[in-house]
């Protein structure tokens, strides 16, 4: 896929208060191999961090131009500056992304007064705002107009307050849009990046070689680990919402609900290599034994709860009927 992918979860949420910066590691690292090619961080995971995976880009977002010192201790990809960082002026060796509000702001006049007040070159524009819904006509010649207008990348961060975020992700990078920032985790504000990626997976059947669905579940676990966040995981809902479709399809020629069965030997086949997957997992990982209860709990309920007697014991044969 020409779209770069940037996360800015660890902008977006809270750092609990005892996150463990091995798990914060372990977080970046999973989410390299999920295809993710840059995150975003601030001062609180630099201050956090002794050391950063280096399979990764990094974003710095400077959030003052005080924390501009950081660039001189840790080398990062970019440095992100807004309009407001502006009132100072930016002195940095590093590559800079200019951040503006709104999708039609960036304008060439616009970048070369930017540009005046920064002594470091600006590699890369970026948009945060909320896009109208499009078509993808509409879309693709929005993102040809972005690239016409200035001389430099564009990314974009699609915000969510037109409850569009992920439809604007999914036409902008099948537009080859340089860059989409979305974010990891359940937010109102940004477009989900497993959504993002399931979407295009079970919608367009188009998901790039590069994403890696494993890698982004394993994400997912350490996100519950580091930040303060309540309820459950995007991935969680996202197999909710899938397990309901696939119980109430419906036959086309009947009406009647589809069925599915499995074997008692798949399920016992099953249970035993999640057991055997989650040990090994807690064992390389230094997983809490309290939180590994919890995931040994789950397996045993889905366990009893999915593969009931009806399914098993059912006298018609196939795996759909």
């Amino acid at each position: 896929m020409k779209t770069v992918i940037t996360d800015n979860s660890l902008c977006a949420f809270t750092l609990n208060d005892k996150a463990d910066p091995k798990h914060i590691y372990s977080y970046i690292s999973a989410l390299a191999d999920a295809g993710v090619k840059y995150v975003e961080i601030d001062f609180r995971t630099v201050m956090k961090m002794t050391e950063l995976p280096d399979n990764i880009g990094y974003v710095f977002r400077m959030v003052d131009p005080m924390f501009a010192e950081l660039a001189d201790v840790v080398e990062f990809s970019y440095i992100l500056v807004t309009l407001n960082d502006l009132k100072k002026r930016i002195r940095t060796e590093q590559p800079v992304i200019l951040e503006v509000p709104g999708m039609n702001t960036l304008t060439p006049k616009l970048l070369y007064l930017a540009q005046s007040q920064i002594d470091g070159r600006i590699s890369e524009g970026s948009l945060r705002g909320c896009c109208p819904m499009m078509e993808p006509r509409e879309a693709a010649r929005f993102v040809h107009g972005l690239k016409n207008s200035v001389p430099i990348p564009i990314n974009v961060c699609p915000l969510n307050d037109n409850k569009c975020a992920l439809d604007s992700a999914i036409k902008l990078s099948m537009s080859s849009i340089d860059s989409l920032t979305l974010c990891m985790g359940l937010t109102s504000k940004y477009a989900s990046l497993e959504e993002y990626l399931f979407t295009l997976m079970s919608v367009h059947e188009t998901l790039p070689r590069e994403f890696n669905m494993a890698a982004l579940c394993r994400a997912a676990f350490y996100h519950r680990l580091i930040f303060r966040t309540n309820g459950a995981d995007s991935i969680t809902n996202i197999m909710r919402l899938l397990d309901y479709d696939i119980h109430n399809l419906t036959n086309v020629d009947t009406g009647e609900k589809v069925k599915m069965h499995m074997t008692l030997k798949d399920n016992q086949y099953m249970r035993r290599h999640f057991v055997s997957a989650i040990e090994k997992m807690a064992a390389s990982e230094g997983i809490p034994d309290d939180v590994f209860e919890d995931l040994y709990a789950a397996v045993k309920y889905y366990d009893k709860g999915i593969f009931n007697e009806e399914l098993l014991y059912k006298e018609n044969k196939g795996l759909l009927n």
